[in-house]
């Protein structure tokens, strides 16, 4: 019996991202400076011991082994100044890249937000258009019943206007030819379509006047103050219907006004 096949599946590859990228950097250098930090601290316990052997029993060897140690730990210096640089530097970078990312996040939100936004306001269009077109289809319509009120005002004015002048002209000729023929012609009729004319006043009764009357005629000449007249405008009266007669007369007219002027002030005492 044949062993199936087993399948293989492929493994699809992990993006790694730019600040994943830096912290990893920043772990290895972090480790580094551990591990050389112990090397330098053997290192270092390597120059007390041969200087202590040097102290003990100044031999060559003893000096050669001193120098050795020495060079040792001046070389751990030199790499531990590099790892720390290496350190700041890879820490830097770290940091810009999370800056970055944070940057790019960002973005993304924003542009995720107006494309909803966007498709918001495309969803609401067609209702938006709808509620938009139902308002100025009102207004207008408000504005054209009221034009078309107007209009048709007019044209009832005019045309009443024209059938006052078609009746006159027909009653002018209904009289000449009732007086050709010597019948009665009776006015032709206003048509009863057009209506519209300024509207009537309402006649008052007879009654209201005549008690209006009777309360006018009631009241005392004695309650209205006599406006006495100077003799002054009586002269320039007369002189003015003097100035119409002839030169003679003149004399005449002025001694019979001032005759009459004082006659009249005693009238006017006695009321």
């Amino acid at each position: 019996m044949k062993n199936p096949k087993k399948k293989i599946v492929s493994k699809a590859k992990v993006q790694i991202t730019p600040i994943q990228k830096a912290k990893k950097a920043v772990d290895t250098v972090k480790a580094q400076i551990t591990a050389h930090n112990k090397t330098h601290a053997t290192l270092m316990v390597k120059v007390s011991k041969a200087k202590a052997n040097l102290a003990i029993k100044a031999t060559a060897a003893s000096q050669k082994a001193l120098a050795s140690a020495r060079l040792q730990a001046a070389a751990s210096r030199k790499k531990s100044a590099q790892l720390k640089e290496a350190f700041k530097v890879v820490k830097s970078d770290f940091r810009v890249a999370s800056i970055k990312q944070k940057m790019a996040k960002t973005e993304i939100a924003a542009k995720n937000a107006i494309l909803r936004a966007e498709q918001k306001l495309h969803d609401a269009q067609t209702s938006d258009l709808a509620a938009a077109v139902k308002r100025f289809e009102k207004r207008w319509l408000k504005a054209r019943a009221i034009s078309t009120a107007k209009k048709v005002k007019a044209l009832k004015k005019k045309a009443t206007v024209k059938i006052k002048a078609a009746e006159k002209v027909a009653s002018a000729r209904l009289k000449v030819e009732a007086r050709k023929s010597g019948k009665v012609v009776k006015g032709p009729k206003k048509p009863a379509a057009v209506k519209l004319a300024a509207k009537k006043p309402i006649a008052k009764k007879p009654i209201a006047k005549k008690a209006a009357i009777k309360k006018l005629s009631a009241r005392k000449p004695v309650a209205r103050k006599p406006v006495t007249r100077k003799p002054v405008a009586r002269k320039s009266a007369t002189l003015s219907a003097a100035a119409k007669t002839t030169g003679s007369k003149k004399s005449s007219v002025k001694k019979v006004a001032a005759k009459k002027a004082p006659a009249k002030a005693t009238k006017v005492k006695k009321t």
